[in-house]
């Protein structure tokens, strides 16, 4: 076999490195894609987990949301947040939360790697929402996971990644063009993922699919594969920070910086600090 072929790298063996996500995060997004789930039905899984349930009641307990008396009922905390935000905030922690940020590794930020999902979570949410023929949960849901391949593969090697996004960033090329060189797809190692966590099948299509030029709001796989090029191309790269080119500034448009309002909002529900990193 010649030297110029990648050697690849297994995908089972990186999906295996990923710590198992917690049950009640499966349980969460199972319960938030459930359209006939109410605050309670959310409350019953969100109380399984300790620190989830602690992070929703300090969040509701805090200056923006205070009330005369403290709020000590999970089920009455996600009544006050209202539904749609009670279930972004539980998706988004129970997931999030299952694997924090390393500082030990430079150039792939796990903090970053998060608010780009995010992004991407909203964004392909309000896209199912124009389109009318998707689920906005699910969409949430995809978007938040569409990247976990990537994450599988930081869990198996964080020096390789470091070094792909080193090349990817030196010679100005996509991570996605670098992975393919090193013999990985992140998308498909997602899928696999997903399929491992006995996700819906639309979910599991949409990971898998999420760099395909998909243009439609009429699918999941549509949605999130437009989110991800409408964040990545205005800065918002998929877990490292790209600094504009010496003499000019990056400036967002308005609907993206809208966006990234909402975005530092629950990546501060969820981490109980404001956001620390911006899309420069």
């Amino acid at each position: 076999m010649g030297d110029s072929q990648p050697a690849g790298i297994d995908i089972v063996a990186a999906i295996e490195a990923l710590p198992p996500l917690p049950a009640v995060a499966l349980r969460v997004m199972q319960v938030a894609q459930d359209p006939k789930a109410s605050a309670s039905d959310l409350a019953l899984v969100v109380s399984a987990d300790p620190g989830l349930s602690s992070r929703i009641l300090r969040v509701v307990n805090s200056a923006a949301y205070r009330r005369m008396r403290e709020i000590t009922s999970v089920q009455q905390a996600l009544v006050t947040l209202g539904f749609v935000q009670a279930r972004n905030l539980a998706v988004s922690g129970a997931i999030a939360g299952a694997y924090a940020p390393d500082a030990l590794h430079a150039l792939f930020r796990i903090e970053v790697f998060w608010r780009h999902a995010i992004a991407v979570a909203f964004k392909a949410a309000e896209y199912a929402g124009q389109g009318r023929r998707v689920d906005v949960p699910s969409a949430f849901t995809a978007g938040i996971v569409h990247n976990m391949g990537r994450l599988a593969l930081f869990y198996r090697d964080p020096a390789l990644v470091d070094q792909a996004v080193a090349r990817a960033m030196a010679e100005e090329r996509t991570l996605e063009e670098v992975e393919a060189e090193l013999g990985f797809d992140h998308a498909a190692a997602g899928e696999l993922l997903a399929r491992k966590w006995k996700l819906p099948e639309p979910i599991c299509e949409a990971i898998g699919r999420h760099h395909e030029p998909l243009d439609s709001p009429h699918t999941l796989a549509g949605c999130v594969a437009m989110a991800d090029r409408y964040v990545v191309g205005n800065g918002l790269l998929p877990g490292y920070v790209l600094p504009p080119a010496p003499g000019t500034q990056r400036i967002p448009s308005p609907d993206f910086a809208g966006l990234m309002k909402q975005v530092d909002a629950l990546m501060e529900l969820v981490t109980g600090e404001p956001a620390g990193v911006r899309a420069a």
